[in-house]
């Protein structure tokens, strides 16, 4: 195992070797961009405005008519009186990869191929994220080679962006971090491949080598997170921002997924003093509420119901994973509190993944409650928009974005 792999934190100069960062391009033209993917490259020959960039659909998009739900407990508050330099907005959205969108729903009946294609899916995109104007974008599932399409344009609209790839040569997409250049500076970045910081946890254990083994290959994940220190301009205040995606696994490893979020949950308490400094996590997680994995975020503990259901998940049909059994201090981070910014808002999660036959709640935006206060969420969009299946003509992935706003306290 490499383990200069390792999460560690770098300066930006040294960081290019495993994220990418877009470079200064003065001679950028944003009224025509080209979308390079591995097979060729498409030109766009449109402006990046709101009248161009809603693909084939001839009627406003559901997707840029929705509207921002306050927090009542905030607006009523002594809070209110804050100015703007005291308030930020993120956004966290699974775009649905170019290499997972034929493979998933090539043959489904409510999309069109030409409608899964990255070039028209990259035009109803762009004008979701104009409307959704966030200081901060955290998106899953940002092709490889997309990746450089998409920081042109997000470029062309004021942010800068970095991006870390999946674990394993057959996985080409990742998470991609953007932010807005007037509003934020960033002062480092952190990367975290889970696999690689588990296995390194397990190497030191006190156990038997077969178990390390067993453990060793429970742990096997494409699944990273991308974490970065941002400087609010405008107050002087830092946000550290971690950007995941959990394992998807078809949901049948609950106990990978527990330590996932251990994991990072501990990255992030390090990079922020334990979260002294404000503090969200968001993305895609892969579990719903009343899960293990999303009790473990939201309580920093597990029931004994679901310990108990943790030591009995199977592996290969024969096998029970060793993780809750023998290495329980897996599921475990700092005691530190966070919030679901949308359960805070609405009293529940809203469902977020509409890619039949799953429809559920997999993402969220979790903040540090000491120092951050949510002032407010975007509502997604009514069941009957999304009920056929998603992506389709006018939603560009099976998944709904998140945009929550947040007072610096």
């Amino acid at each position: 195992m490499d383990d200069s792999r390792q999460s560690i934190y770098v300066d930006d100069e040294k960081f290019h070797s495993k994220t990418e960062k877009l470079p200064k391009n003065p001679k950028l033209d944003c009224n025509r961009m080209q979308i390079g993917i591995s097979d060729g490259s498409i030109e766009v020959n449109q402006p990046l405005s709101s009248s161009n960039l809603e693909g084939k659909s001839s009627h406003l998009s559901p997707l840029s008519a929705r509207n921002s739900i306050d927090n009542h407990l905030v607006h009523h508050s002594s809070m209110m009186p804050l100015s703007g330099v005291h308030v930020f907005s993120i956004v966290a959205y699974n775009i649905l990869a170019e290499c997972n969108a034929g493979r998933e729903f090539g043959n489904s009946p409510w999309v069109e191929p030409e409608q899964l294609a990255v070039e028209y899916r990259h035009r109803n995109l762009m004008h979701e994220l104009k409307f959704l104007d966030a200081d901060i974008v955290c998106l899953q599932e940002v092709g490889e080679s997309y990746f450089r399409t998409l920081a042109s344009a997000m470029e062309c609209i004021g942010y800068e962006g970095q991006y870390l790839r999946r674990k394993g040569v057959n996985i080409p997409e990742g998470e991609a971090t953007f932010y807005k250049i007037n509003c934020f500076e960033k002062l480092s970045s952190k990367e975290v491949i889970f696999s690689d910081v588990a296995e390194k946890e397990i190497n030191s254990l006190d156990l038997d080598s077969e178990i390390k083994d067993e453990l060793r290959t429970s742990v096997a994940s494409h699944a990273v997170m991308l974490l970065v220190k941002l400087s609010h301009r405008a107050s002087g205040k830092i946000v550290n921002v971690g950007n995941i995606h959990v394992a998807w696994d078809e949901f049948k490893r609950p106990d990978l997924q527990c330590v996932q979020i251990a994991l990072a949950m501990r990255e992030l308490a390090d990079v922020s003093e334990t979260m002294k400094q404000p503090s969200i996590m968001c993305g895609d997680f892969n579990c719903s509420p009343g899960t293990a994995p999303y009790q473990l975020m939201e309580t920093n503990q597990l029931s004994e119901e679901h310990i108990t259901a943790l030591k009995k998940v199977v592996l290969d049909n024969t096998r029970m994973s060793p993780l809750a059994t023998f290495w329980p201090q897996g599921f475990s981070y700092p005691k530190v509190s966070m919030k679901s910014a949308y359960a805070t808002v609405l009293g529940n999660e809203p469902m977020t993944c509409w890619g039949l036959p799953w429809i559920c709640a997999l993402d969220y935006i979790w903040h540090s409650p000491e120092n951050l206060t949510v002032k407010n969420v975007l509502e997604t969009v009514s069941a009957k928009e999304t009920e056929k299946g998603i992506p389709n003509a006018i939603f560009p992935s099976d998944h709904l974005s998140l945009k929550a706003e947040f007072i610096f306290n």
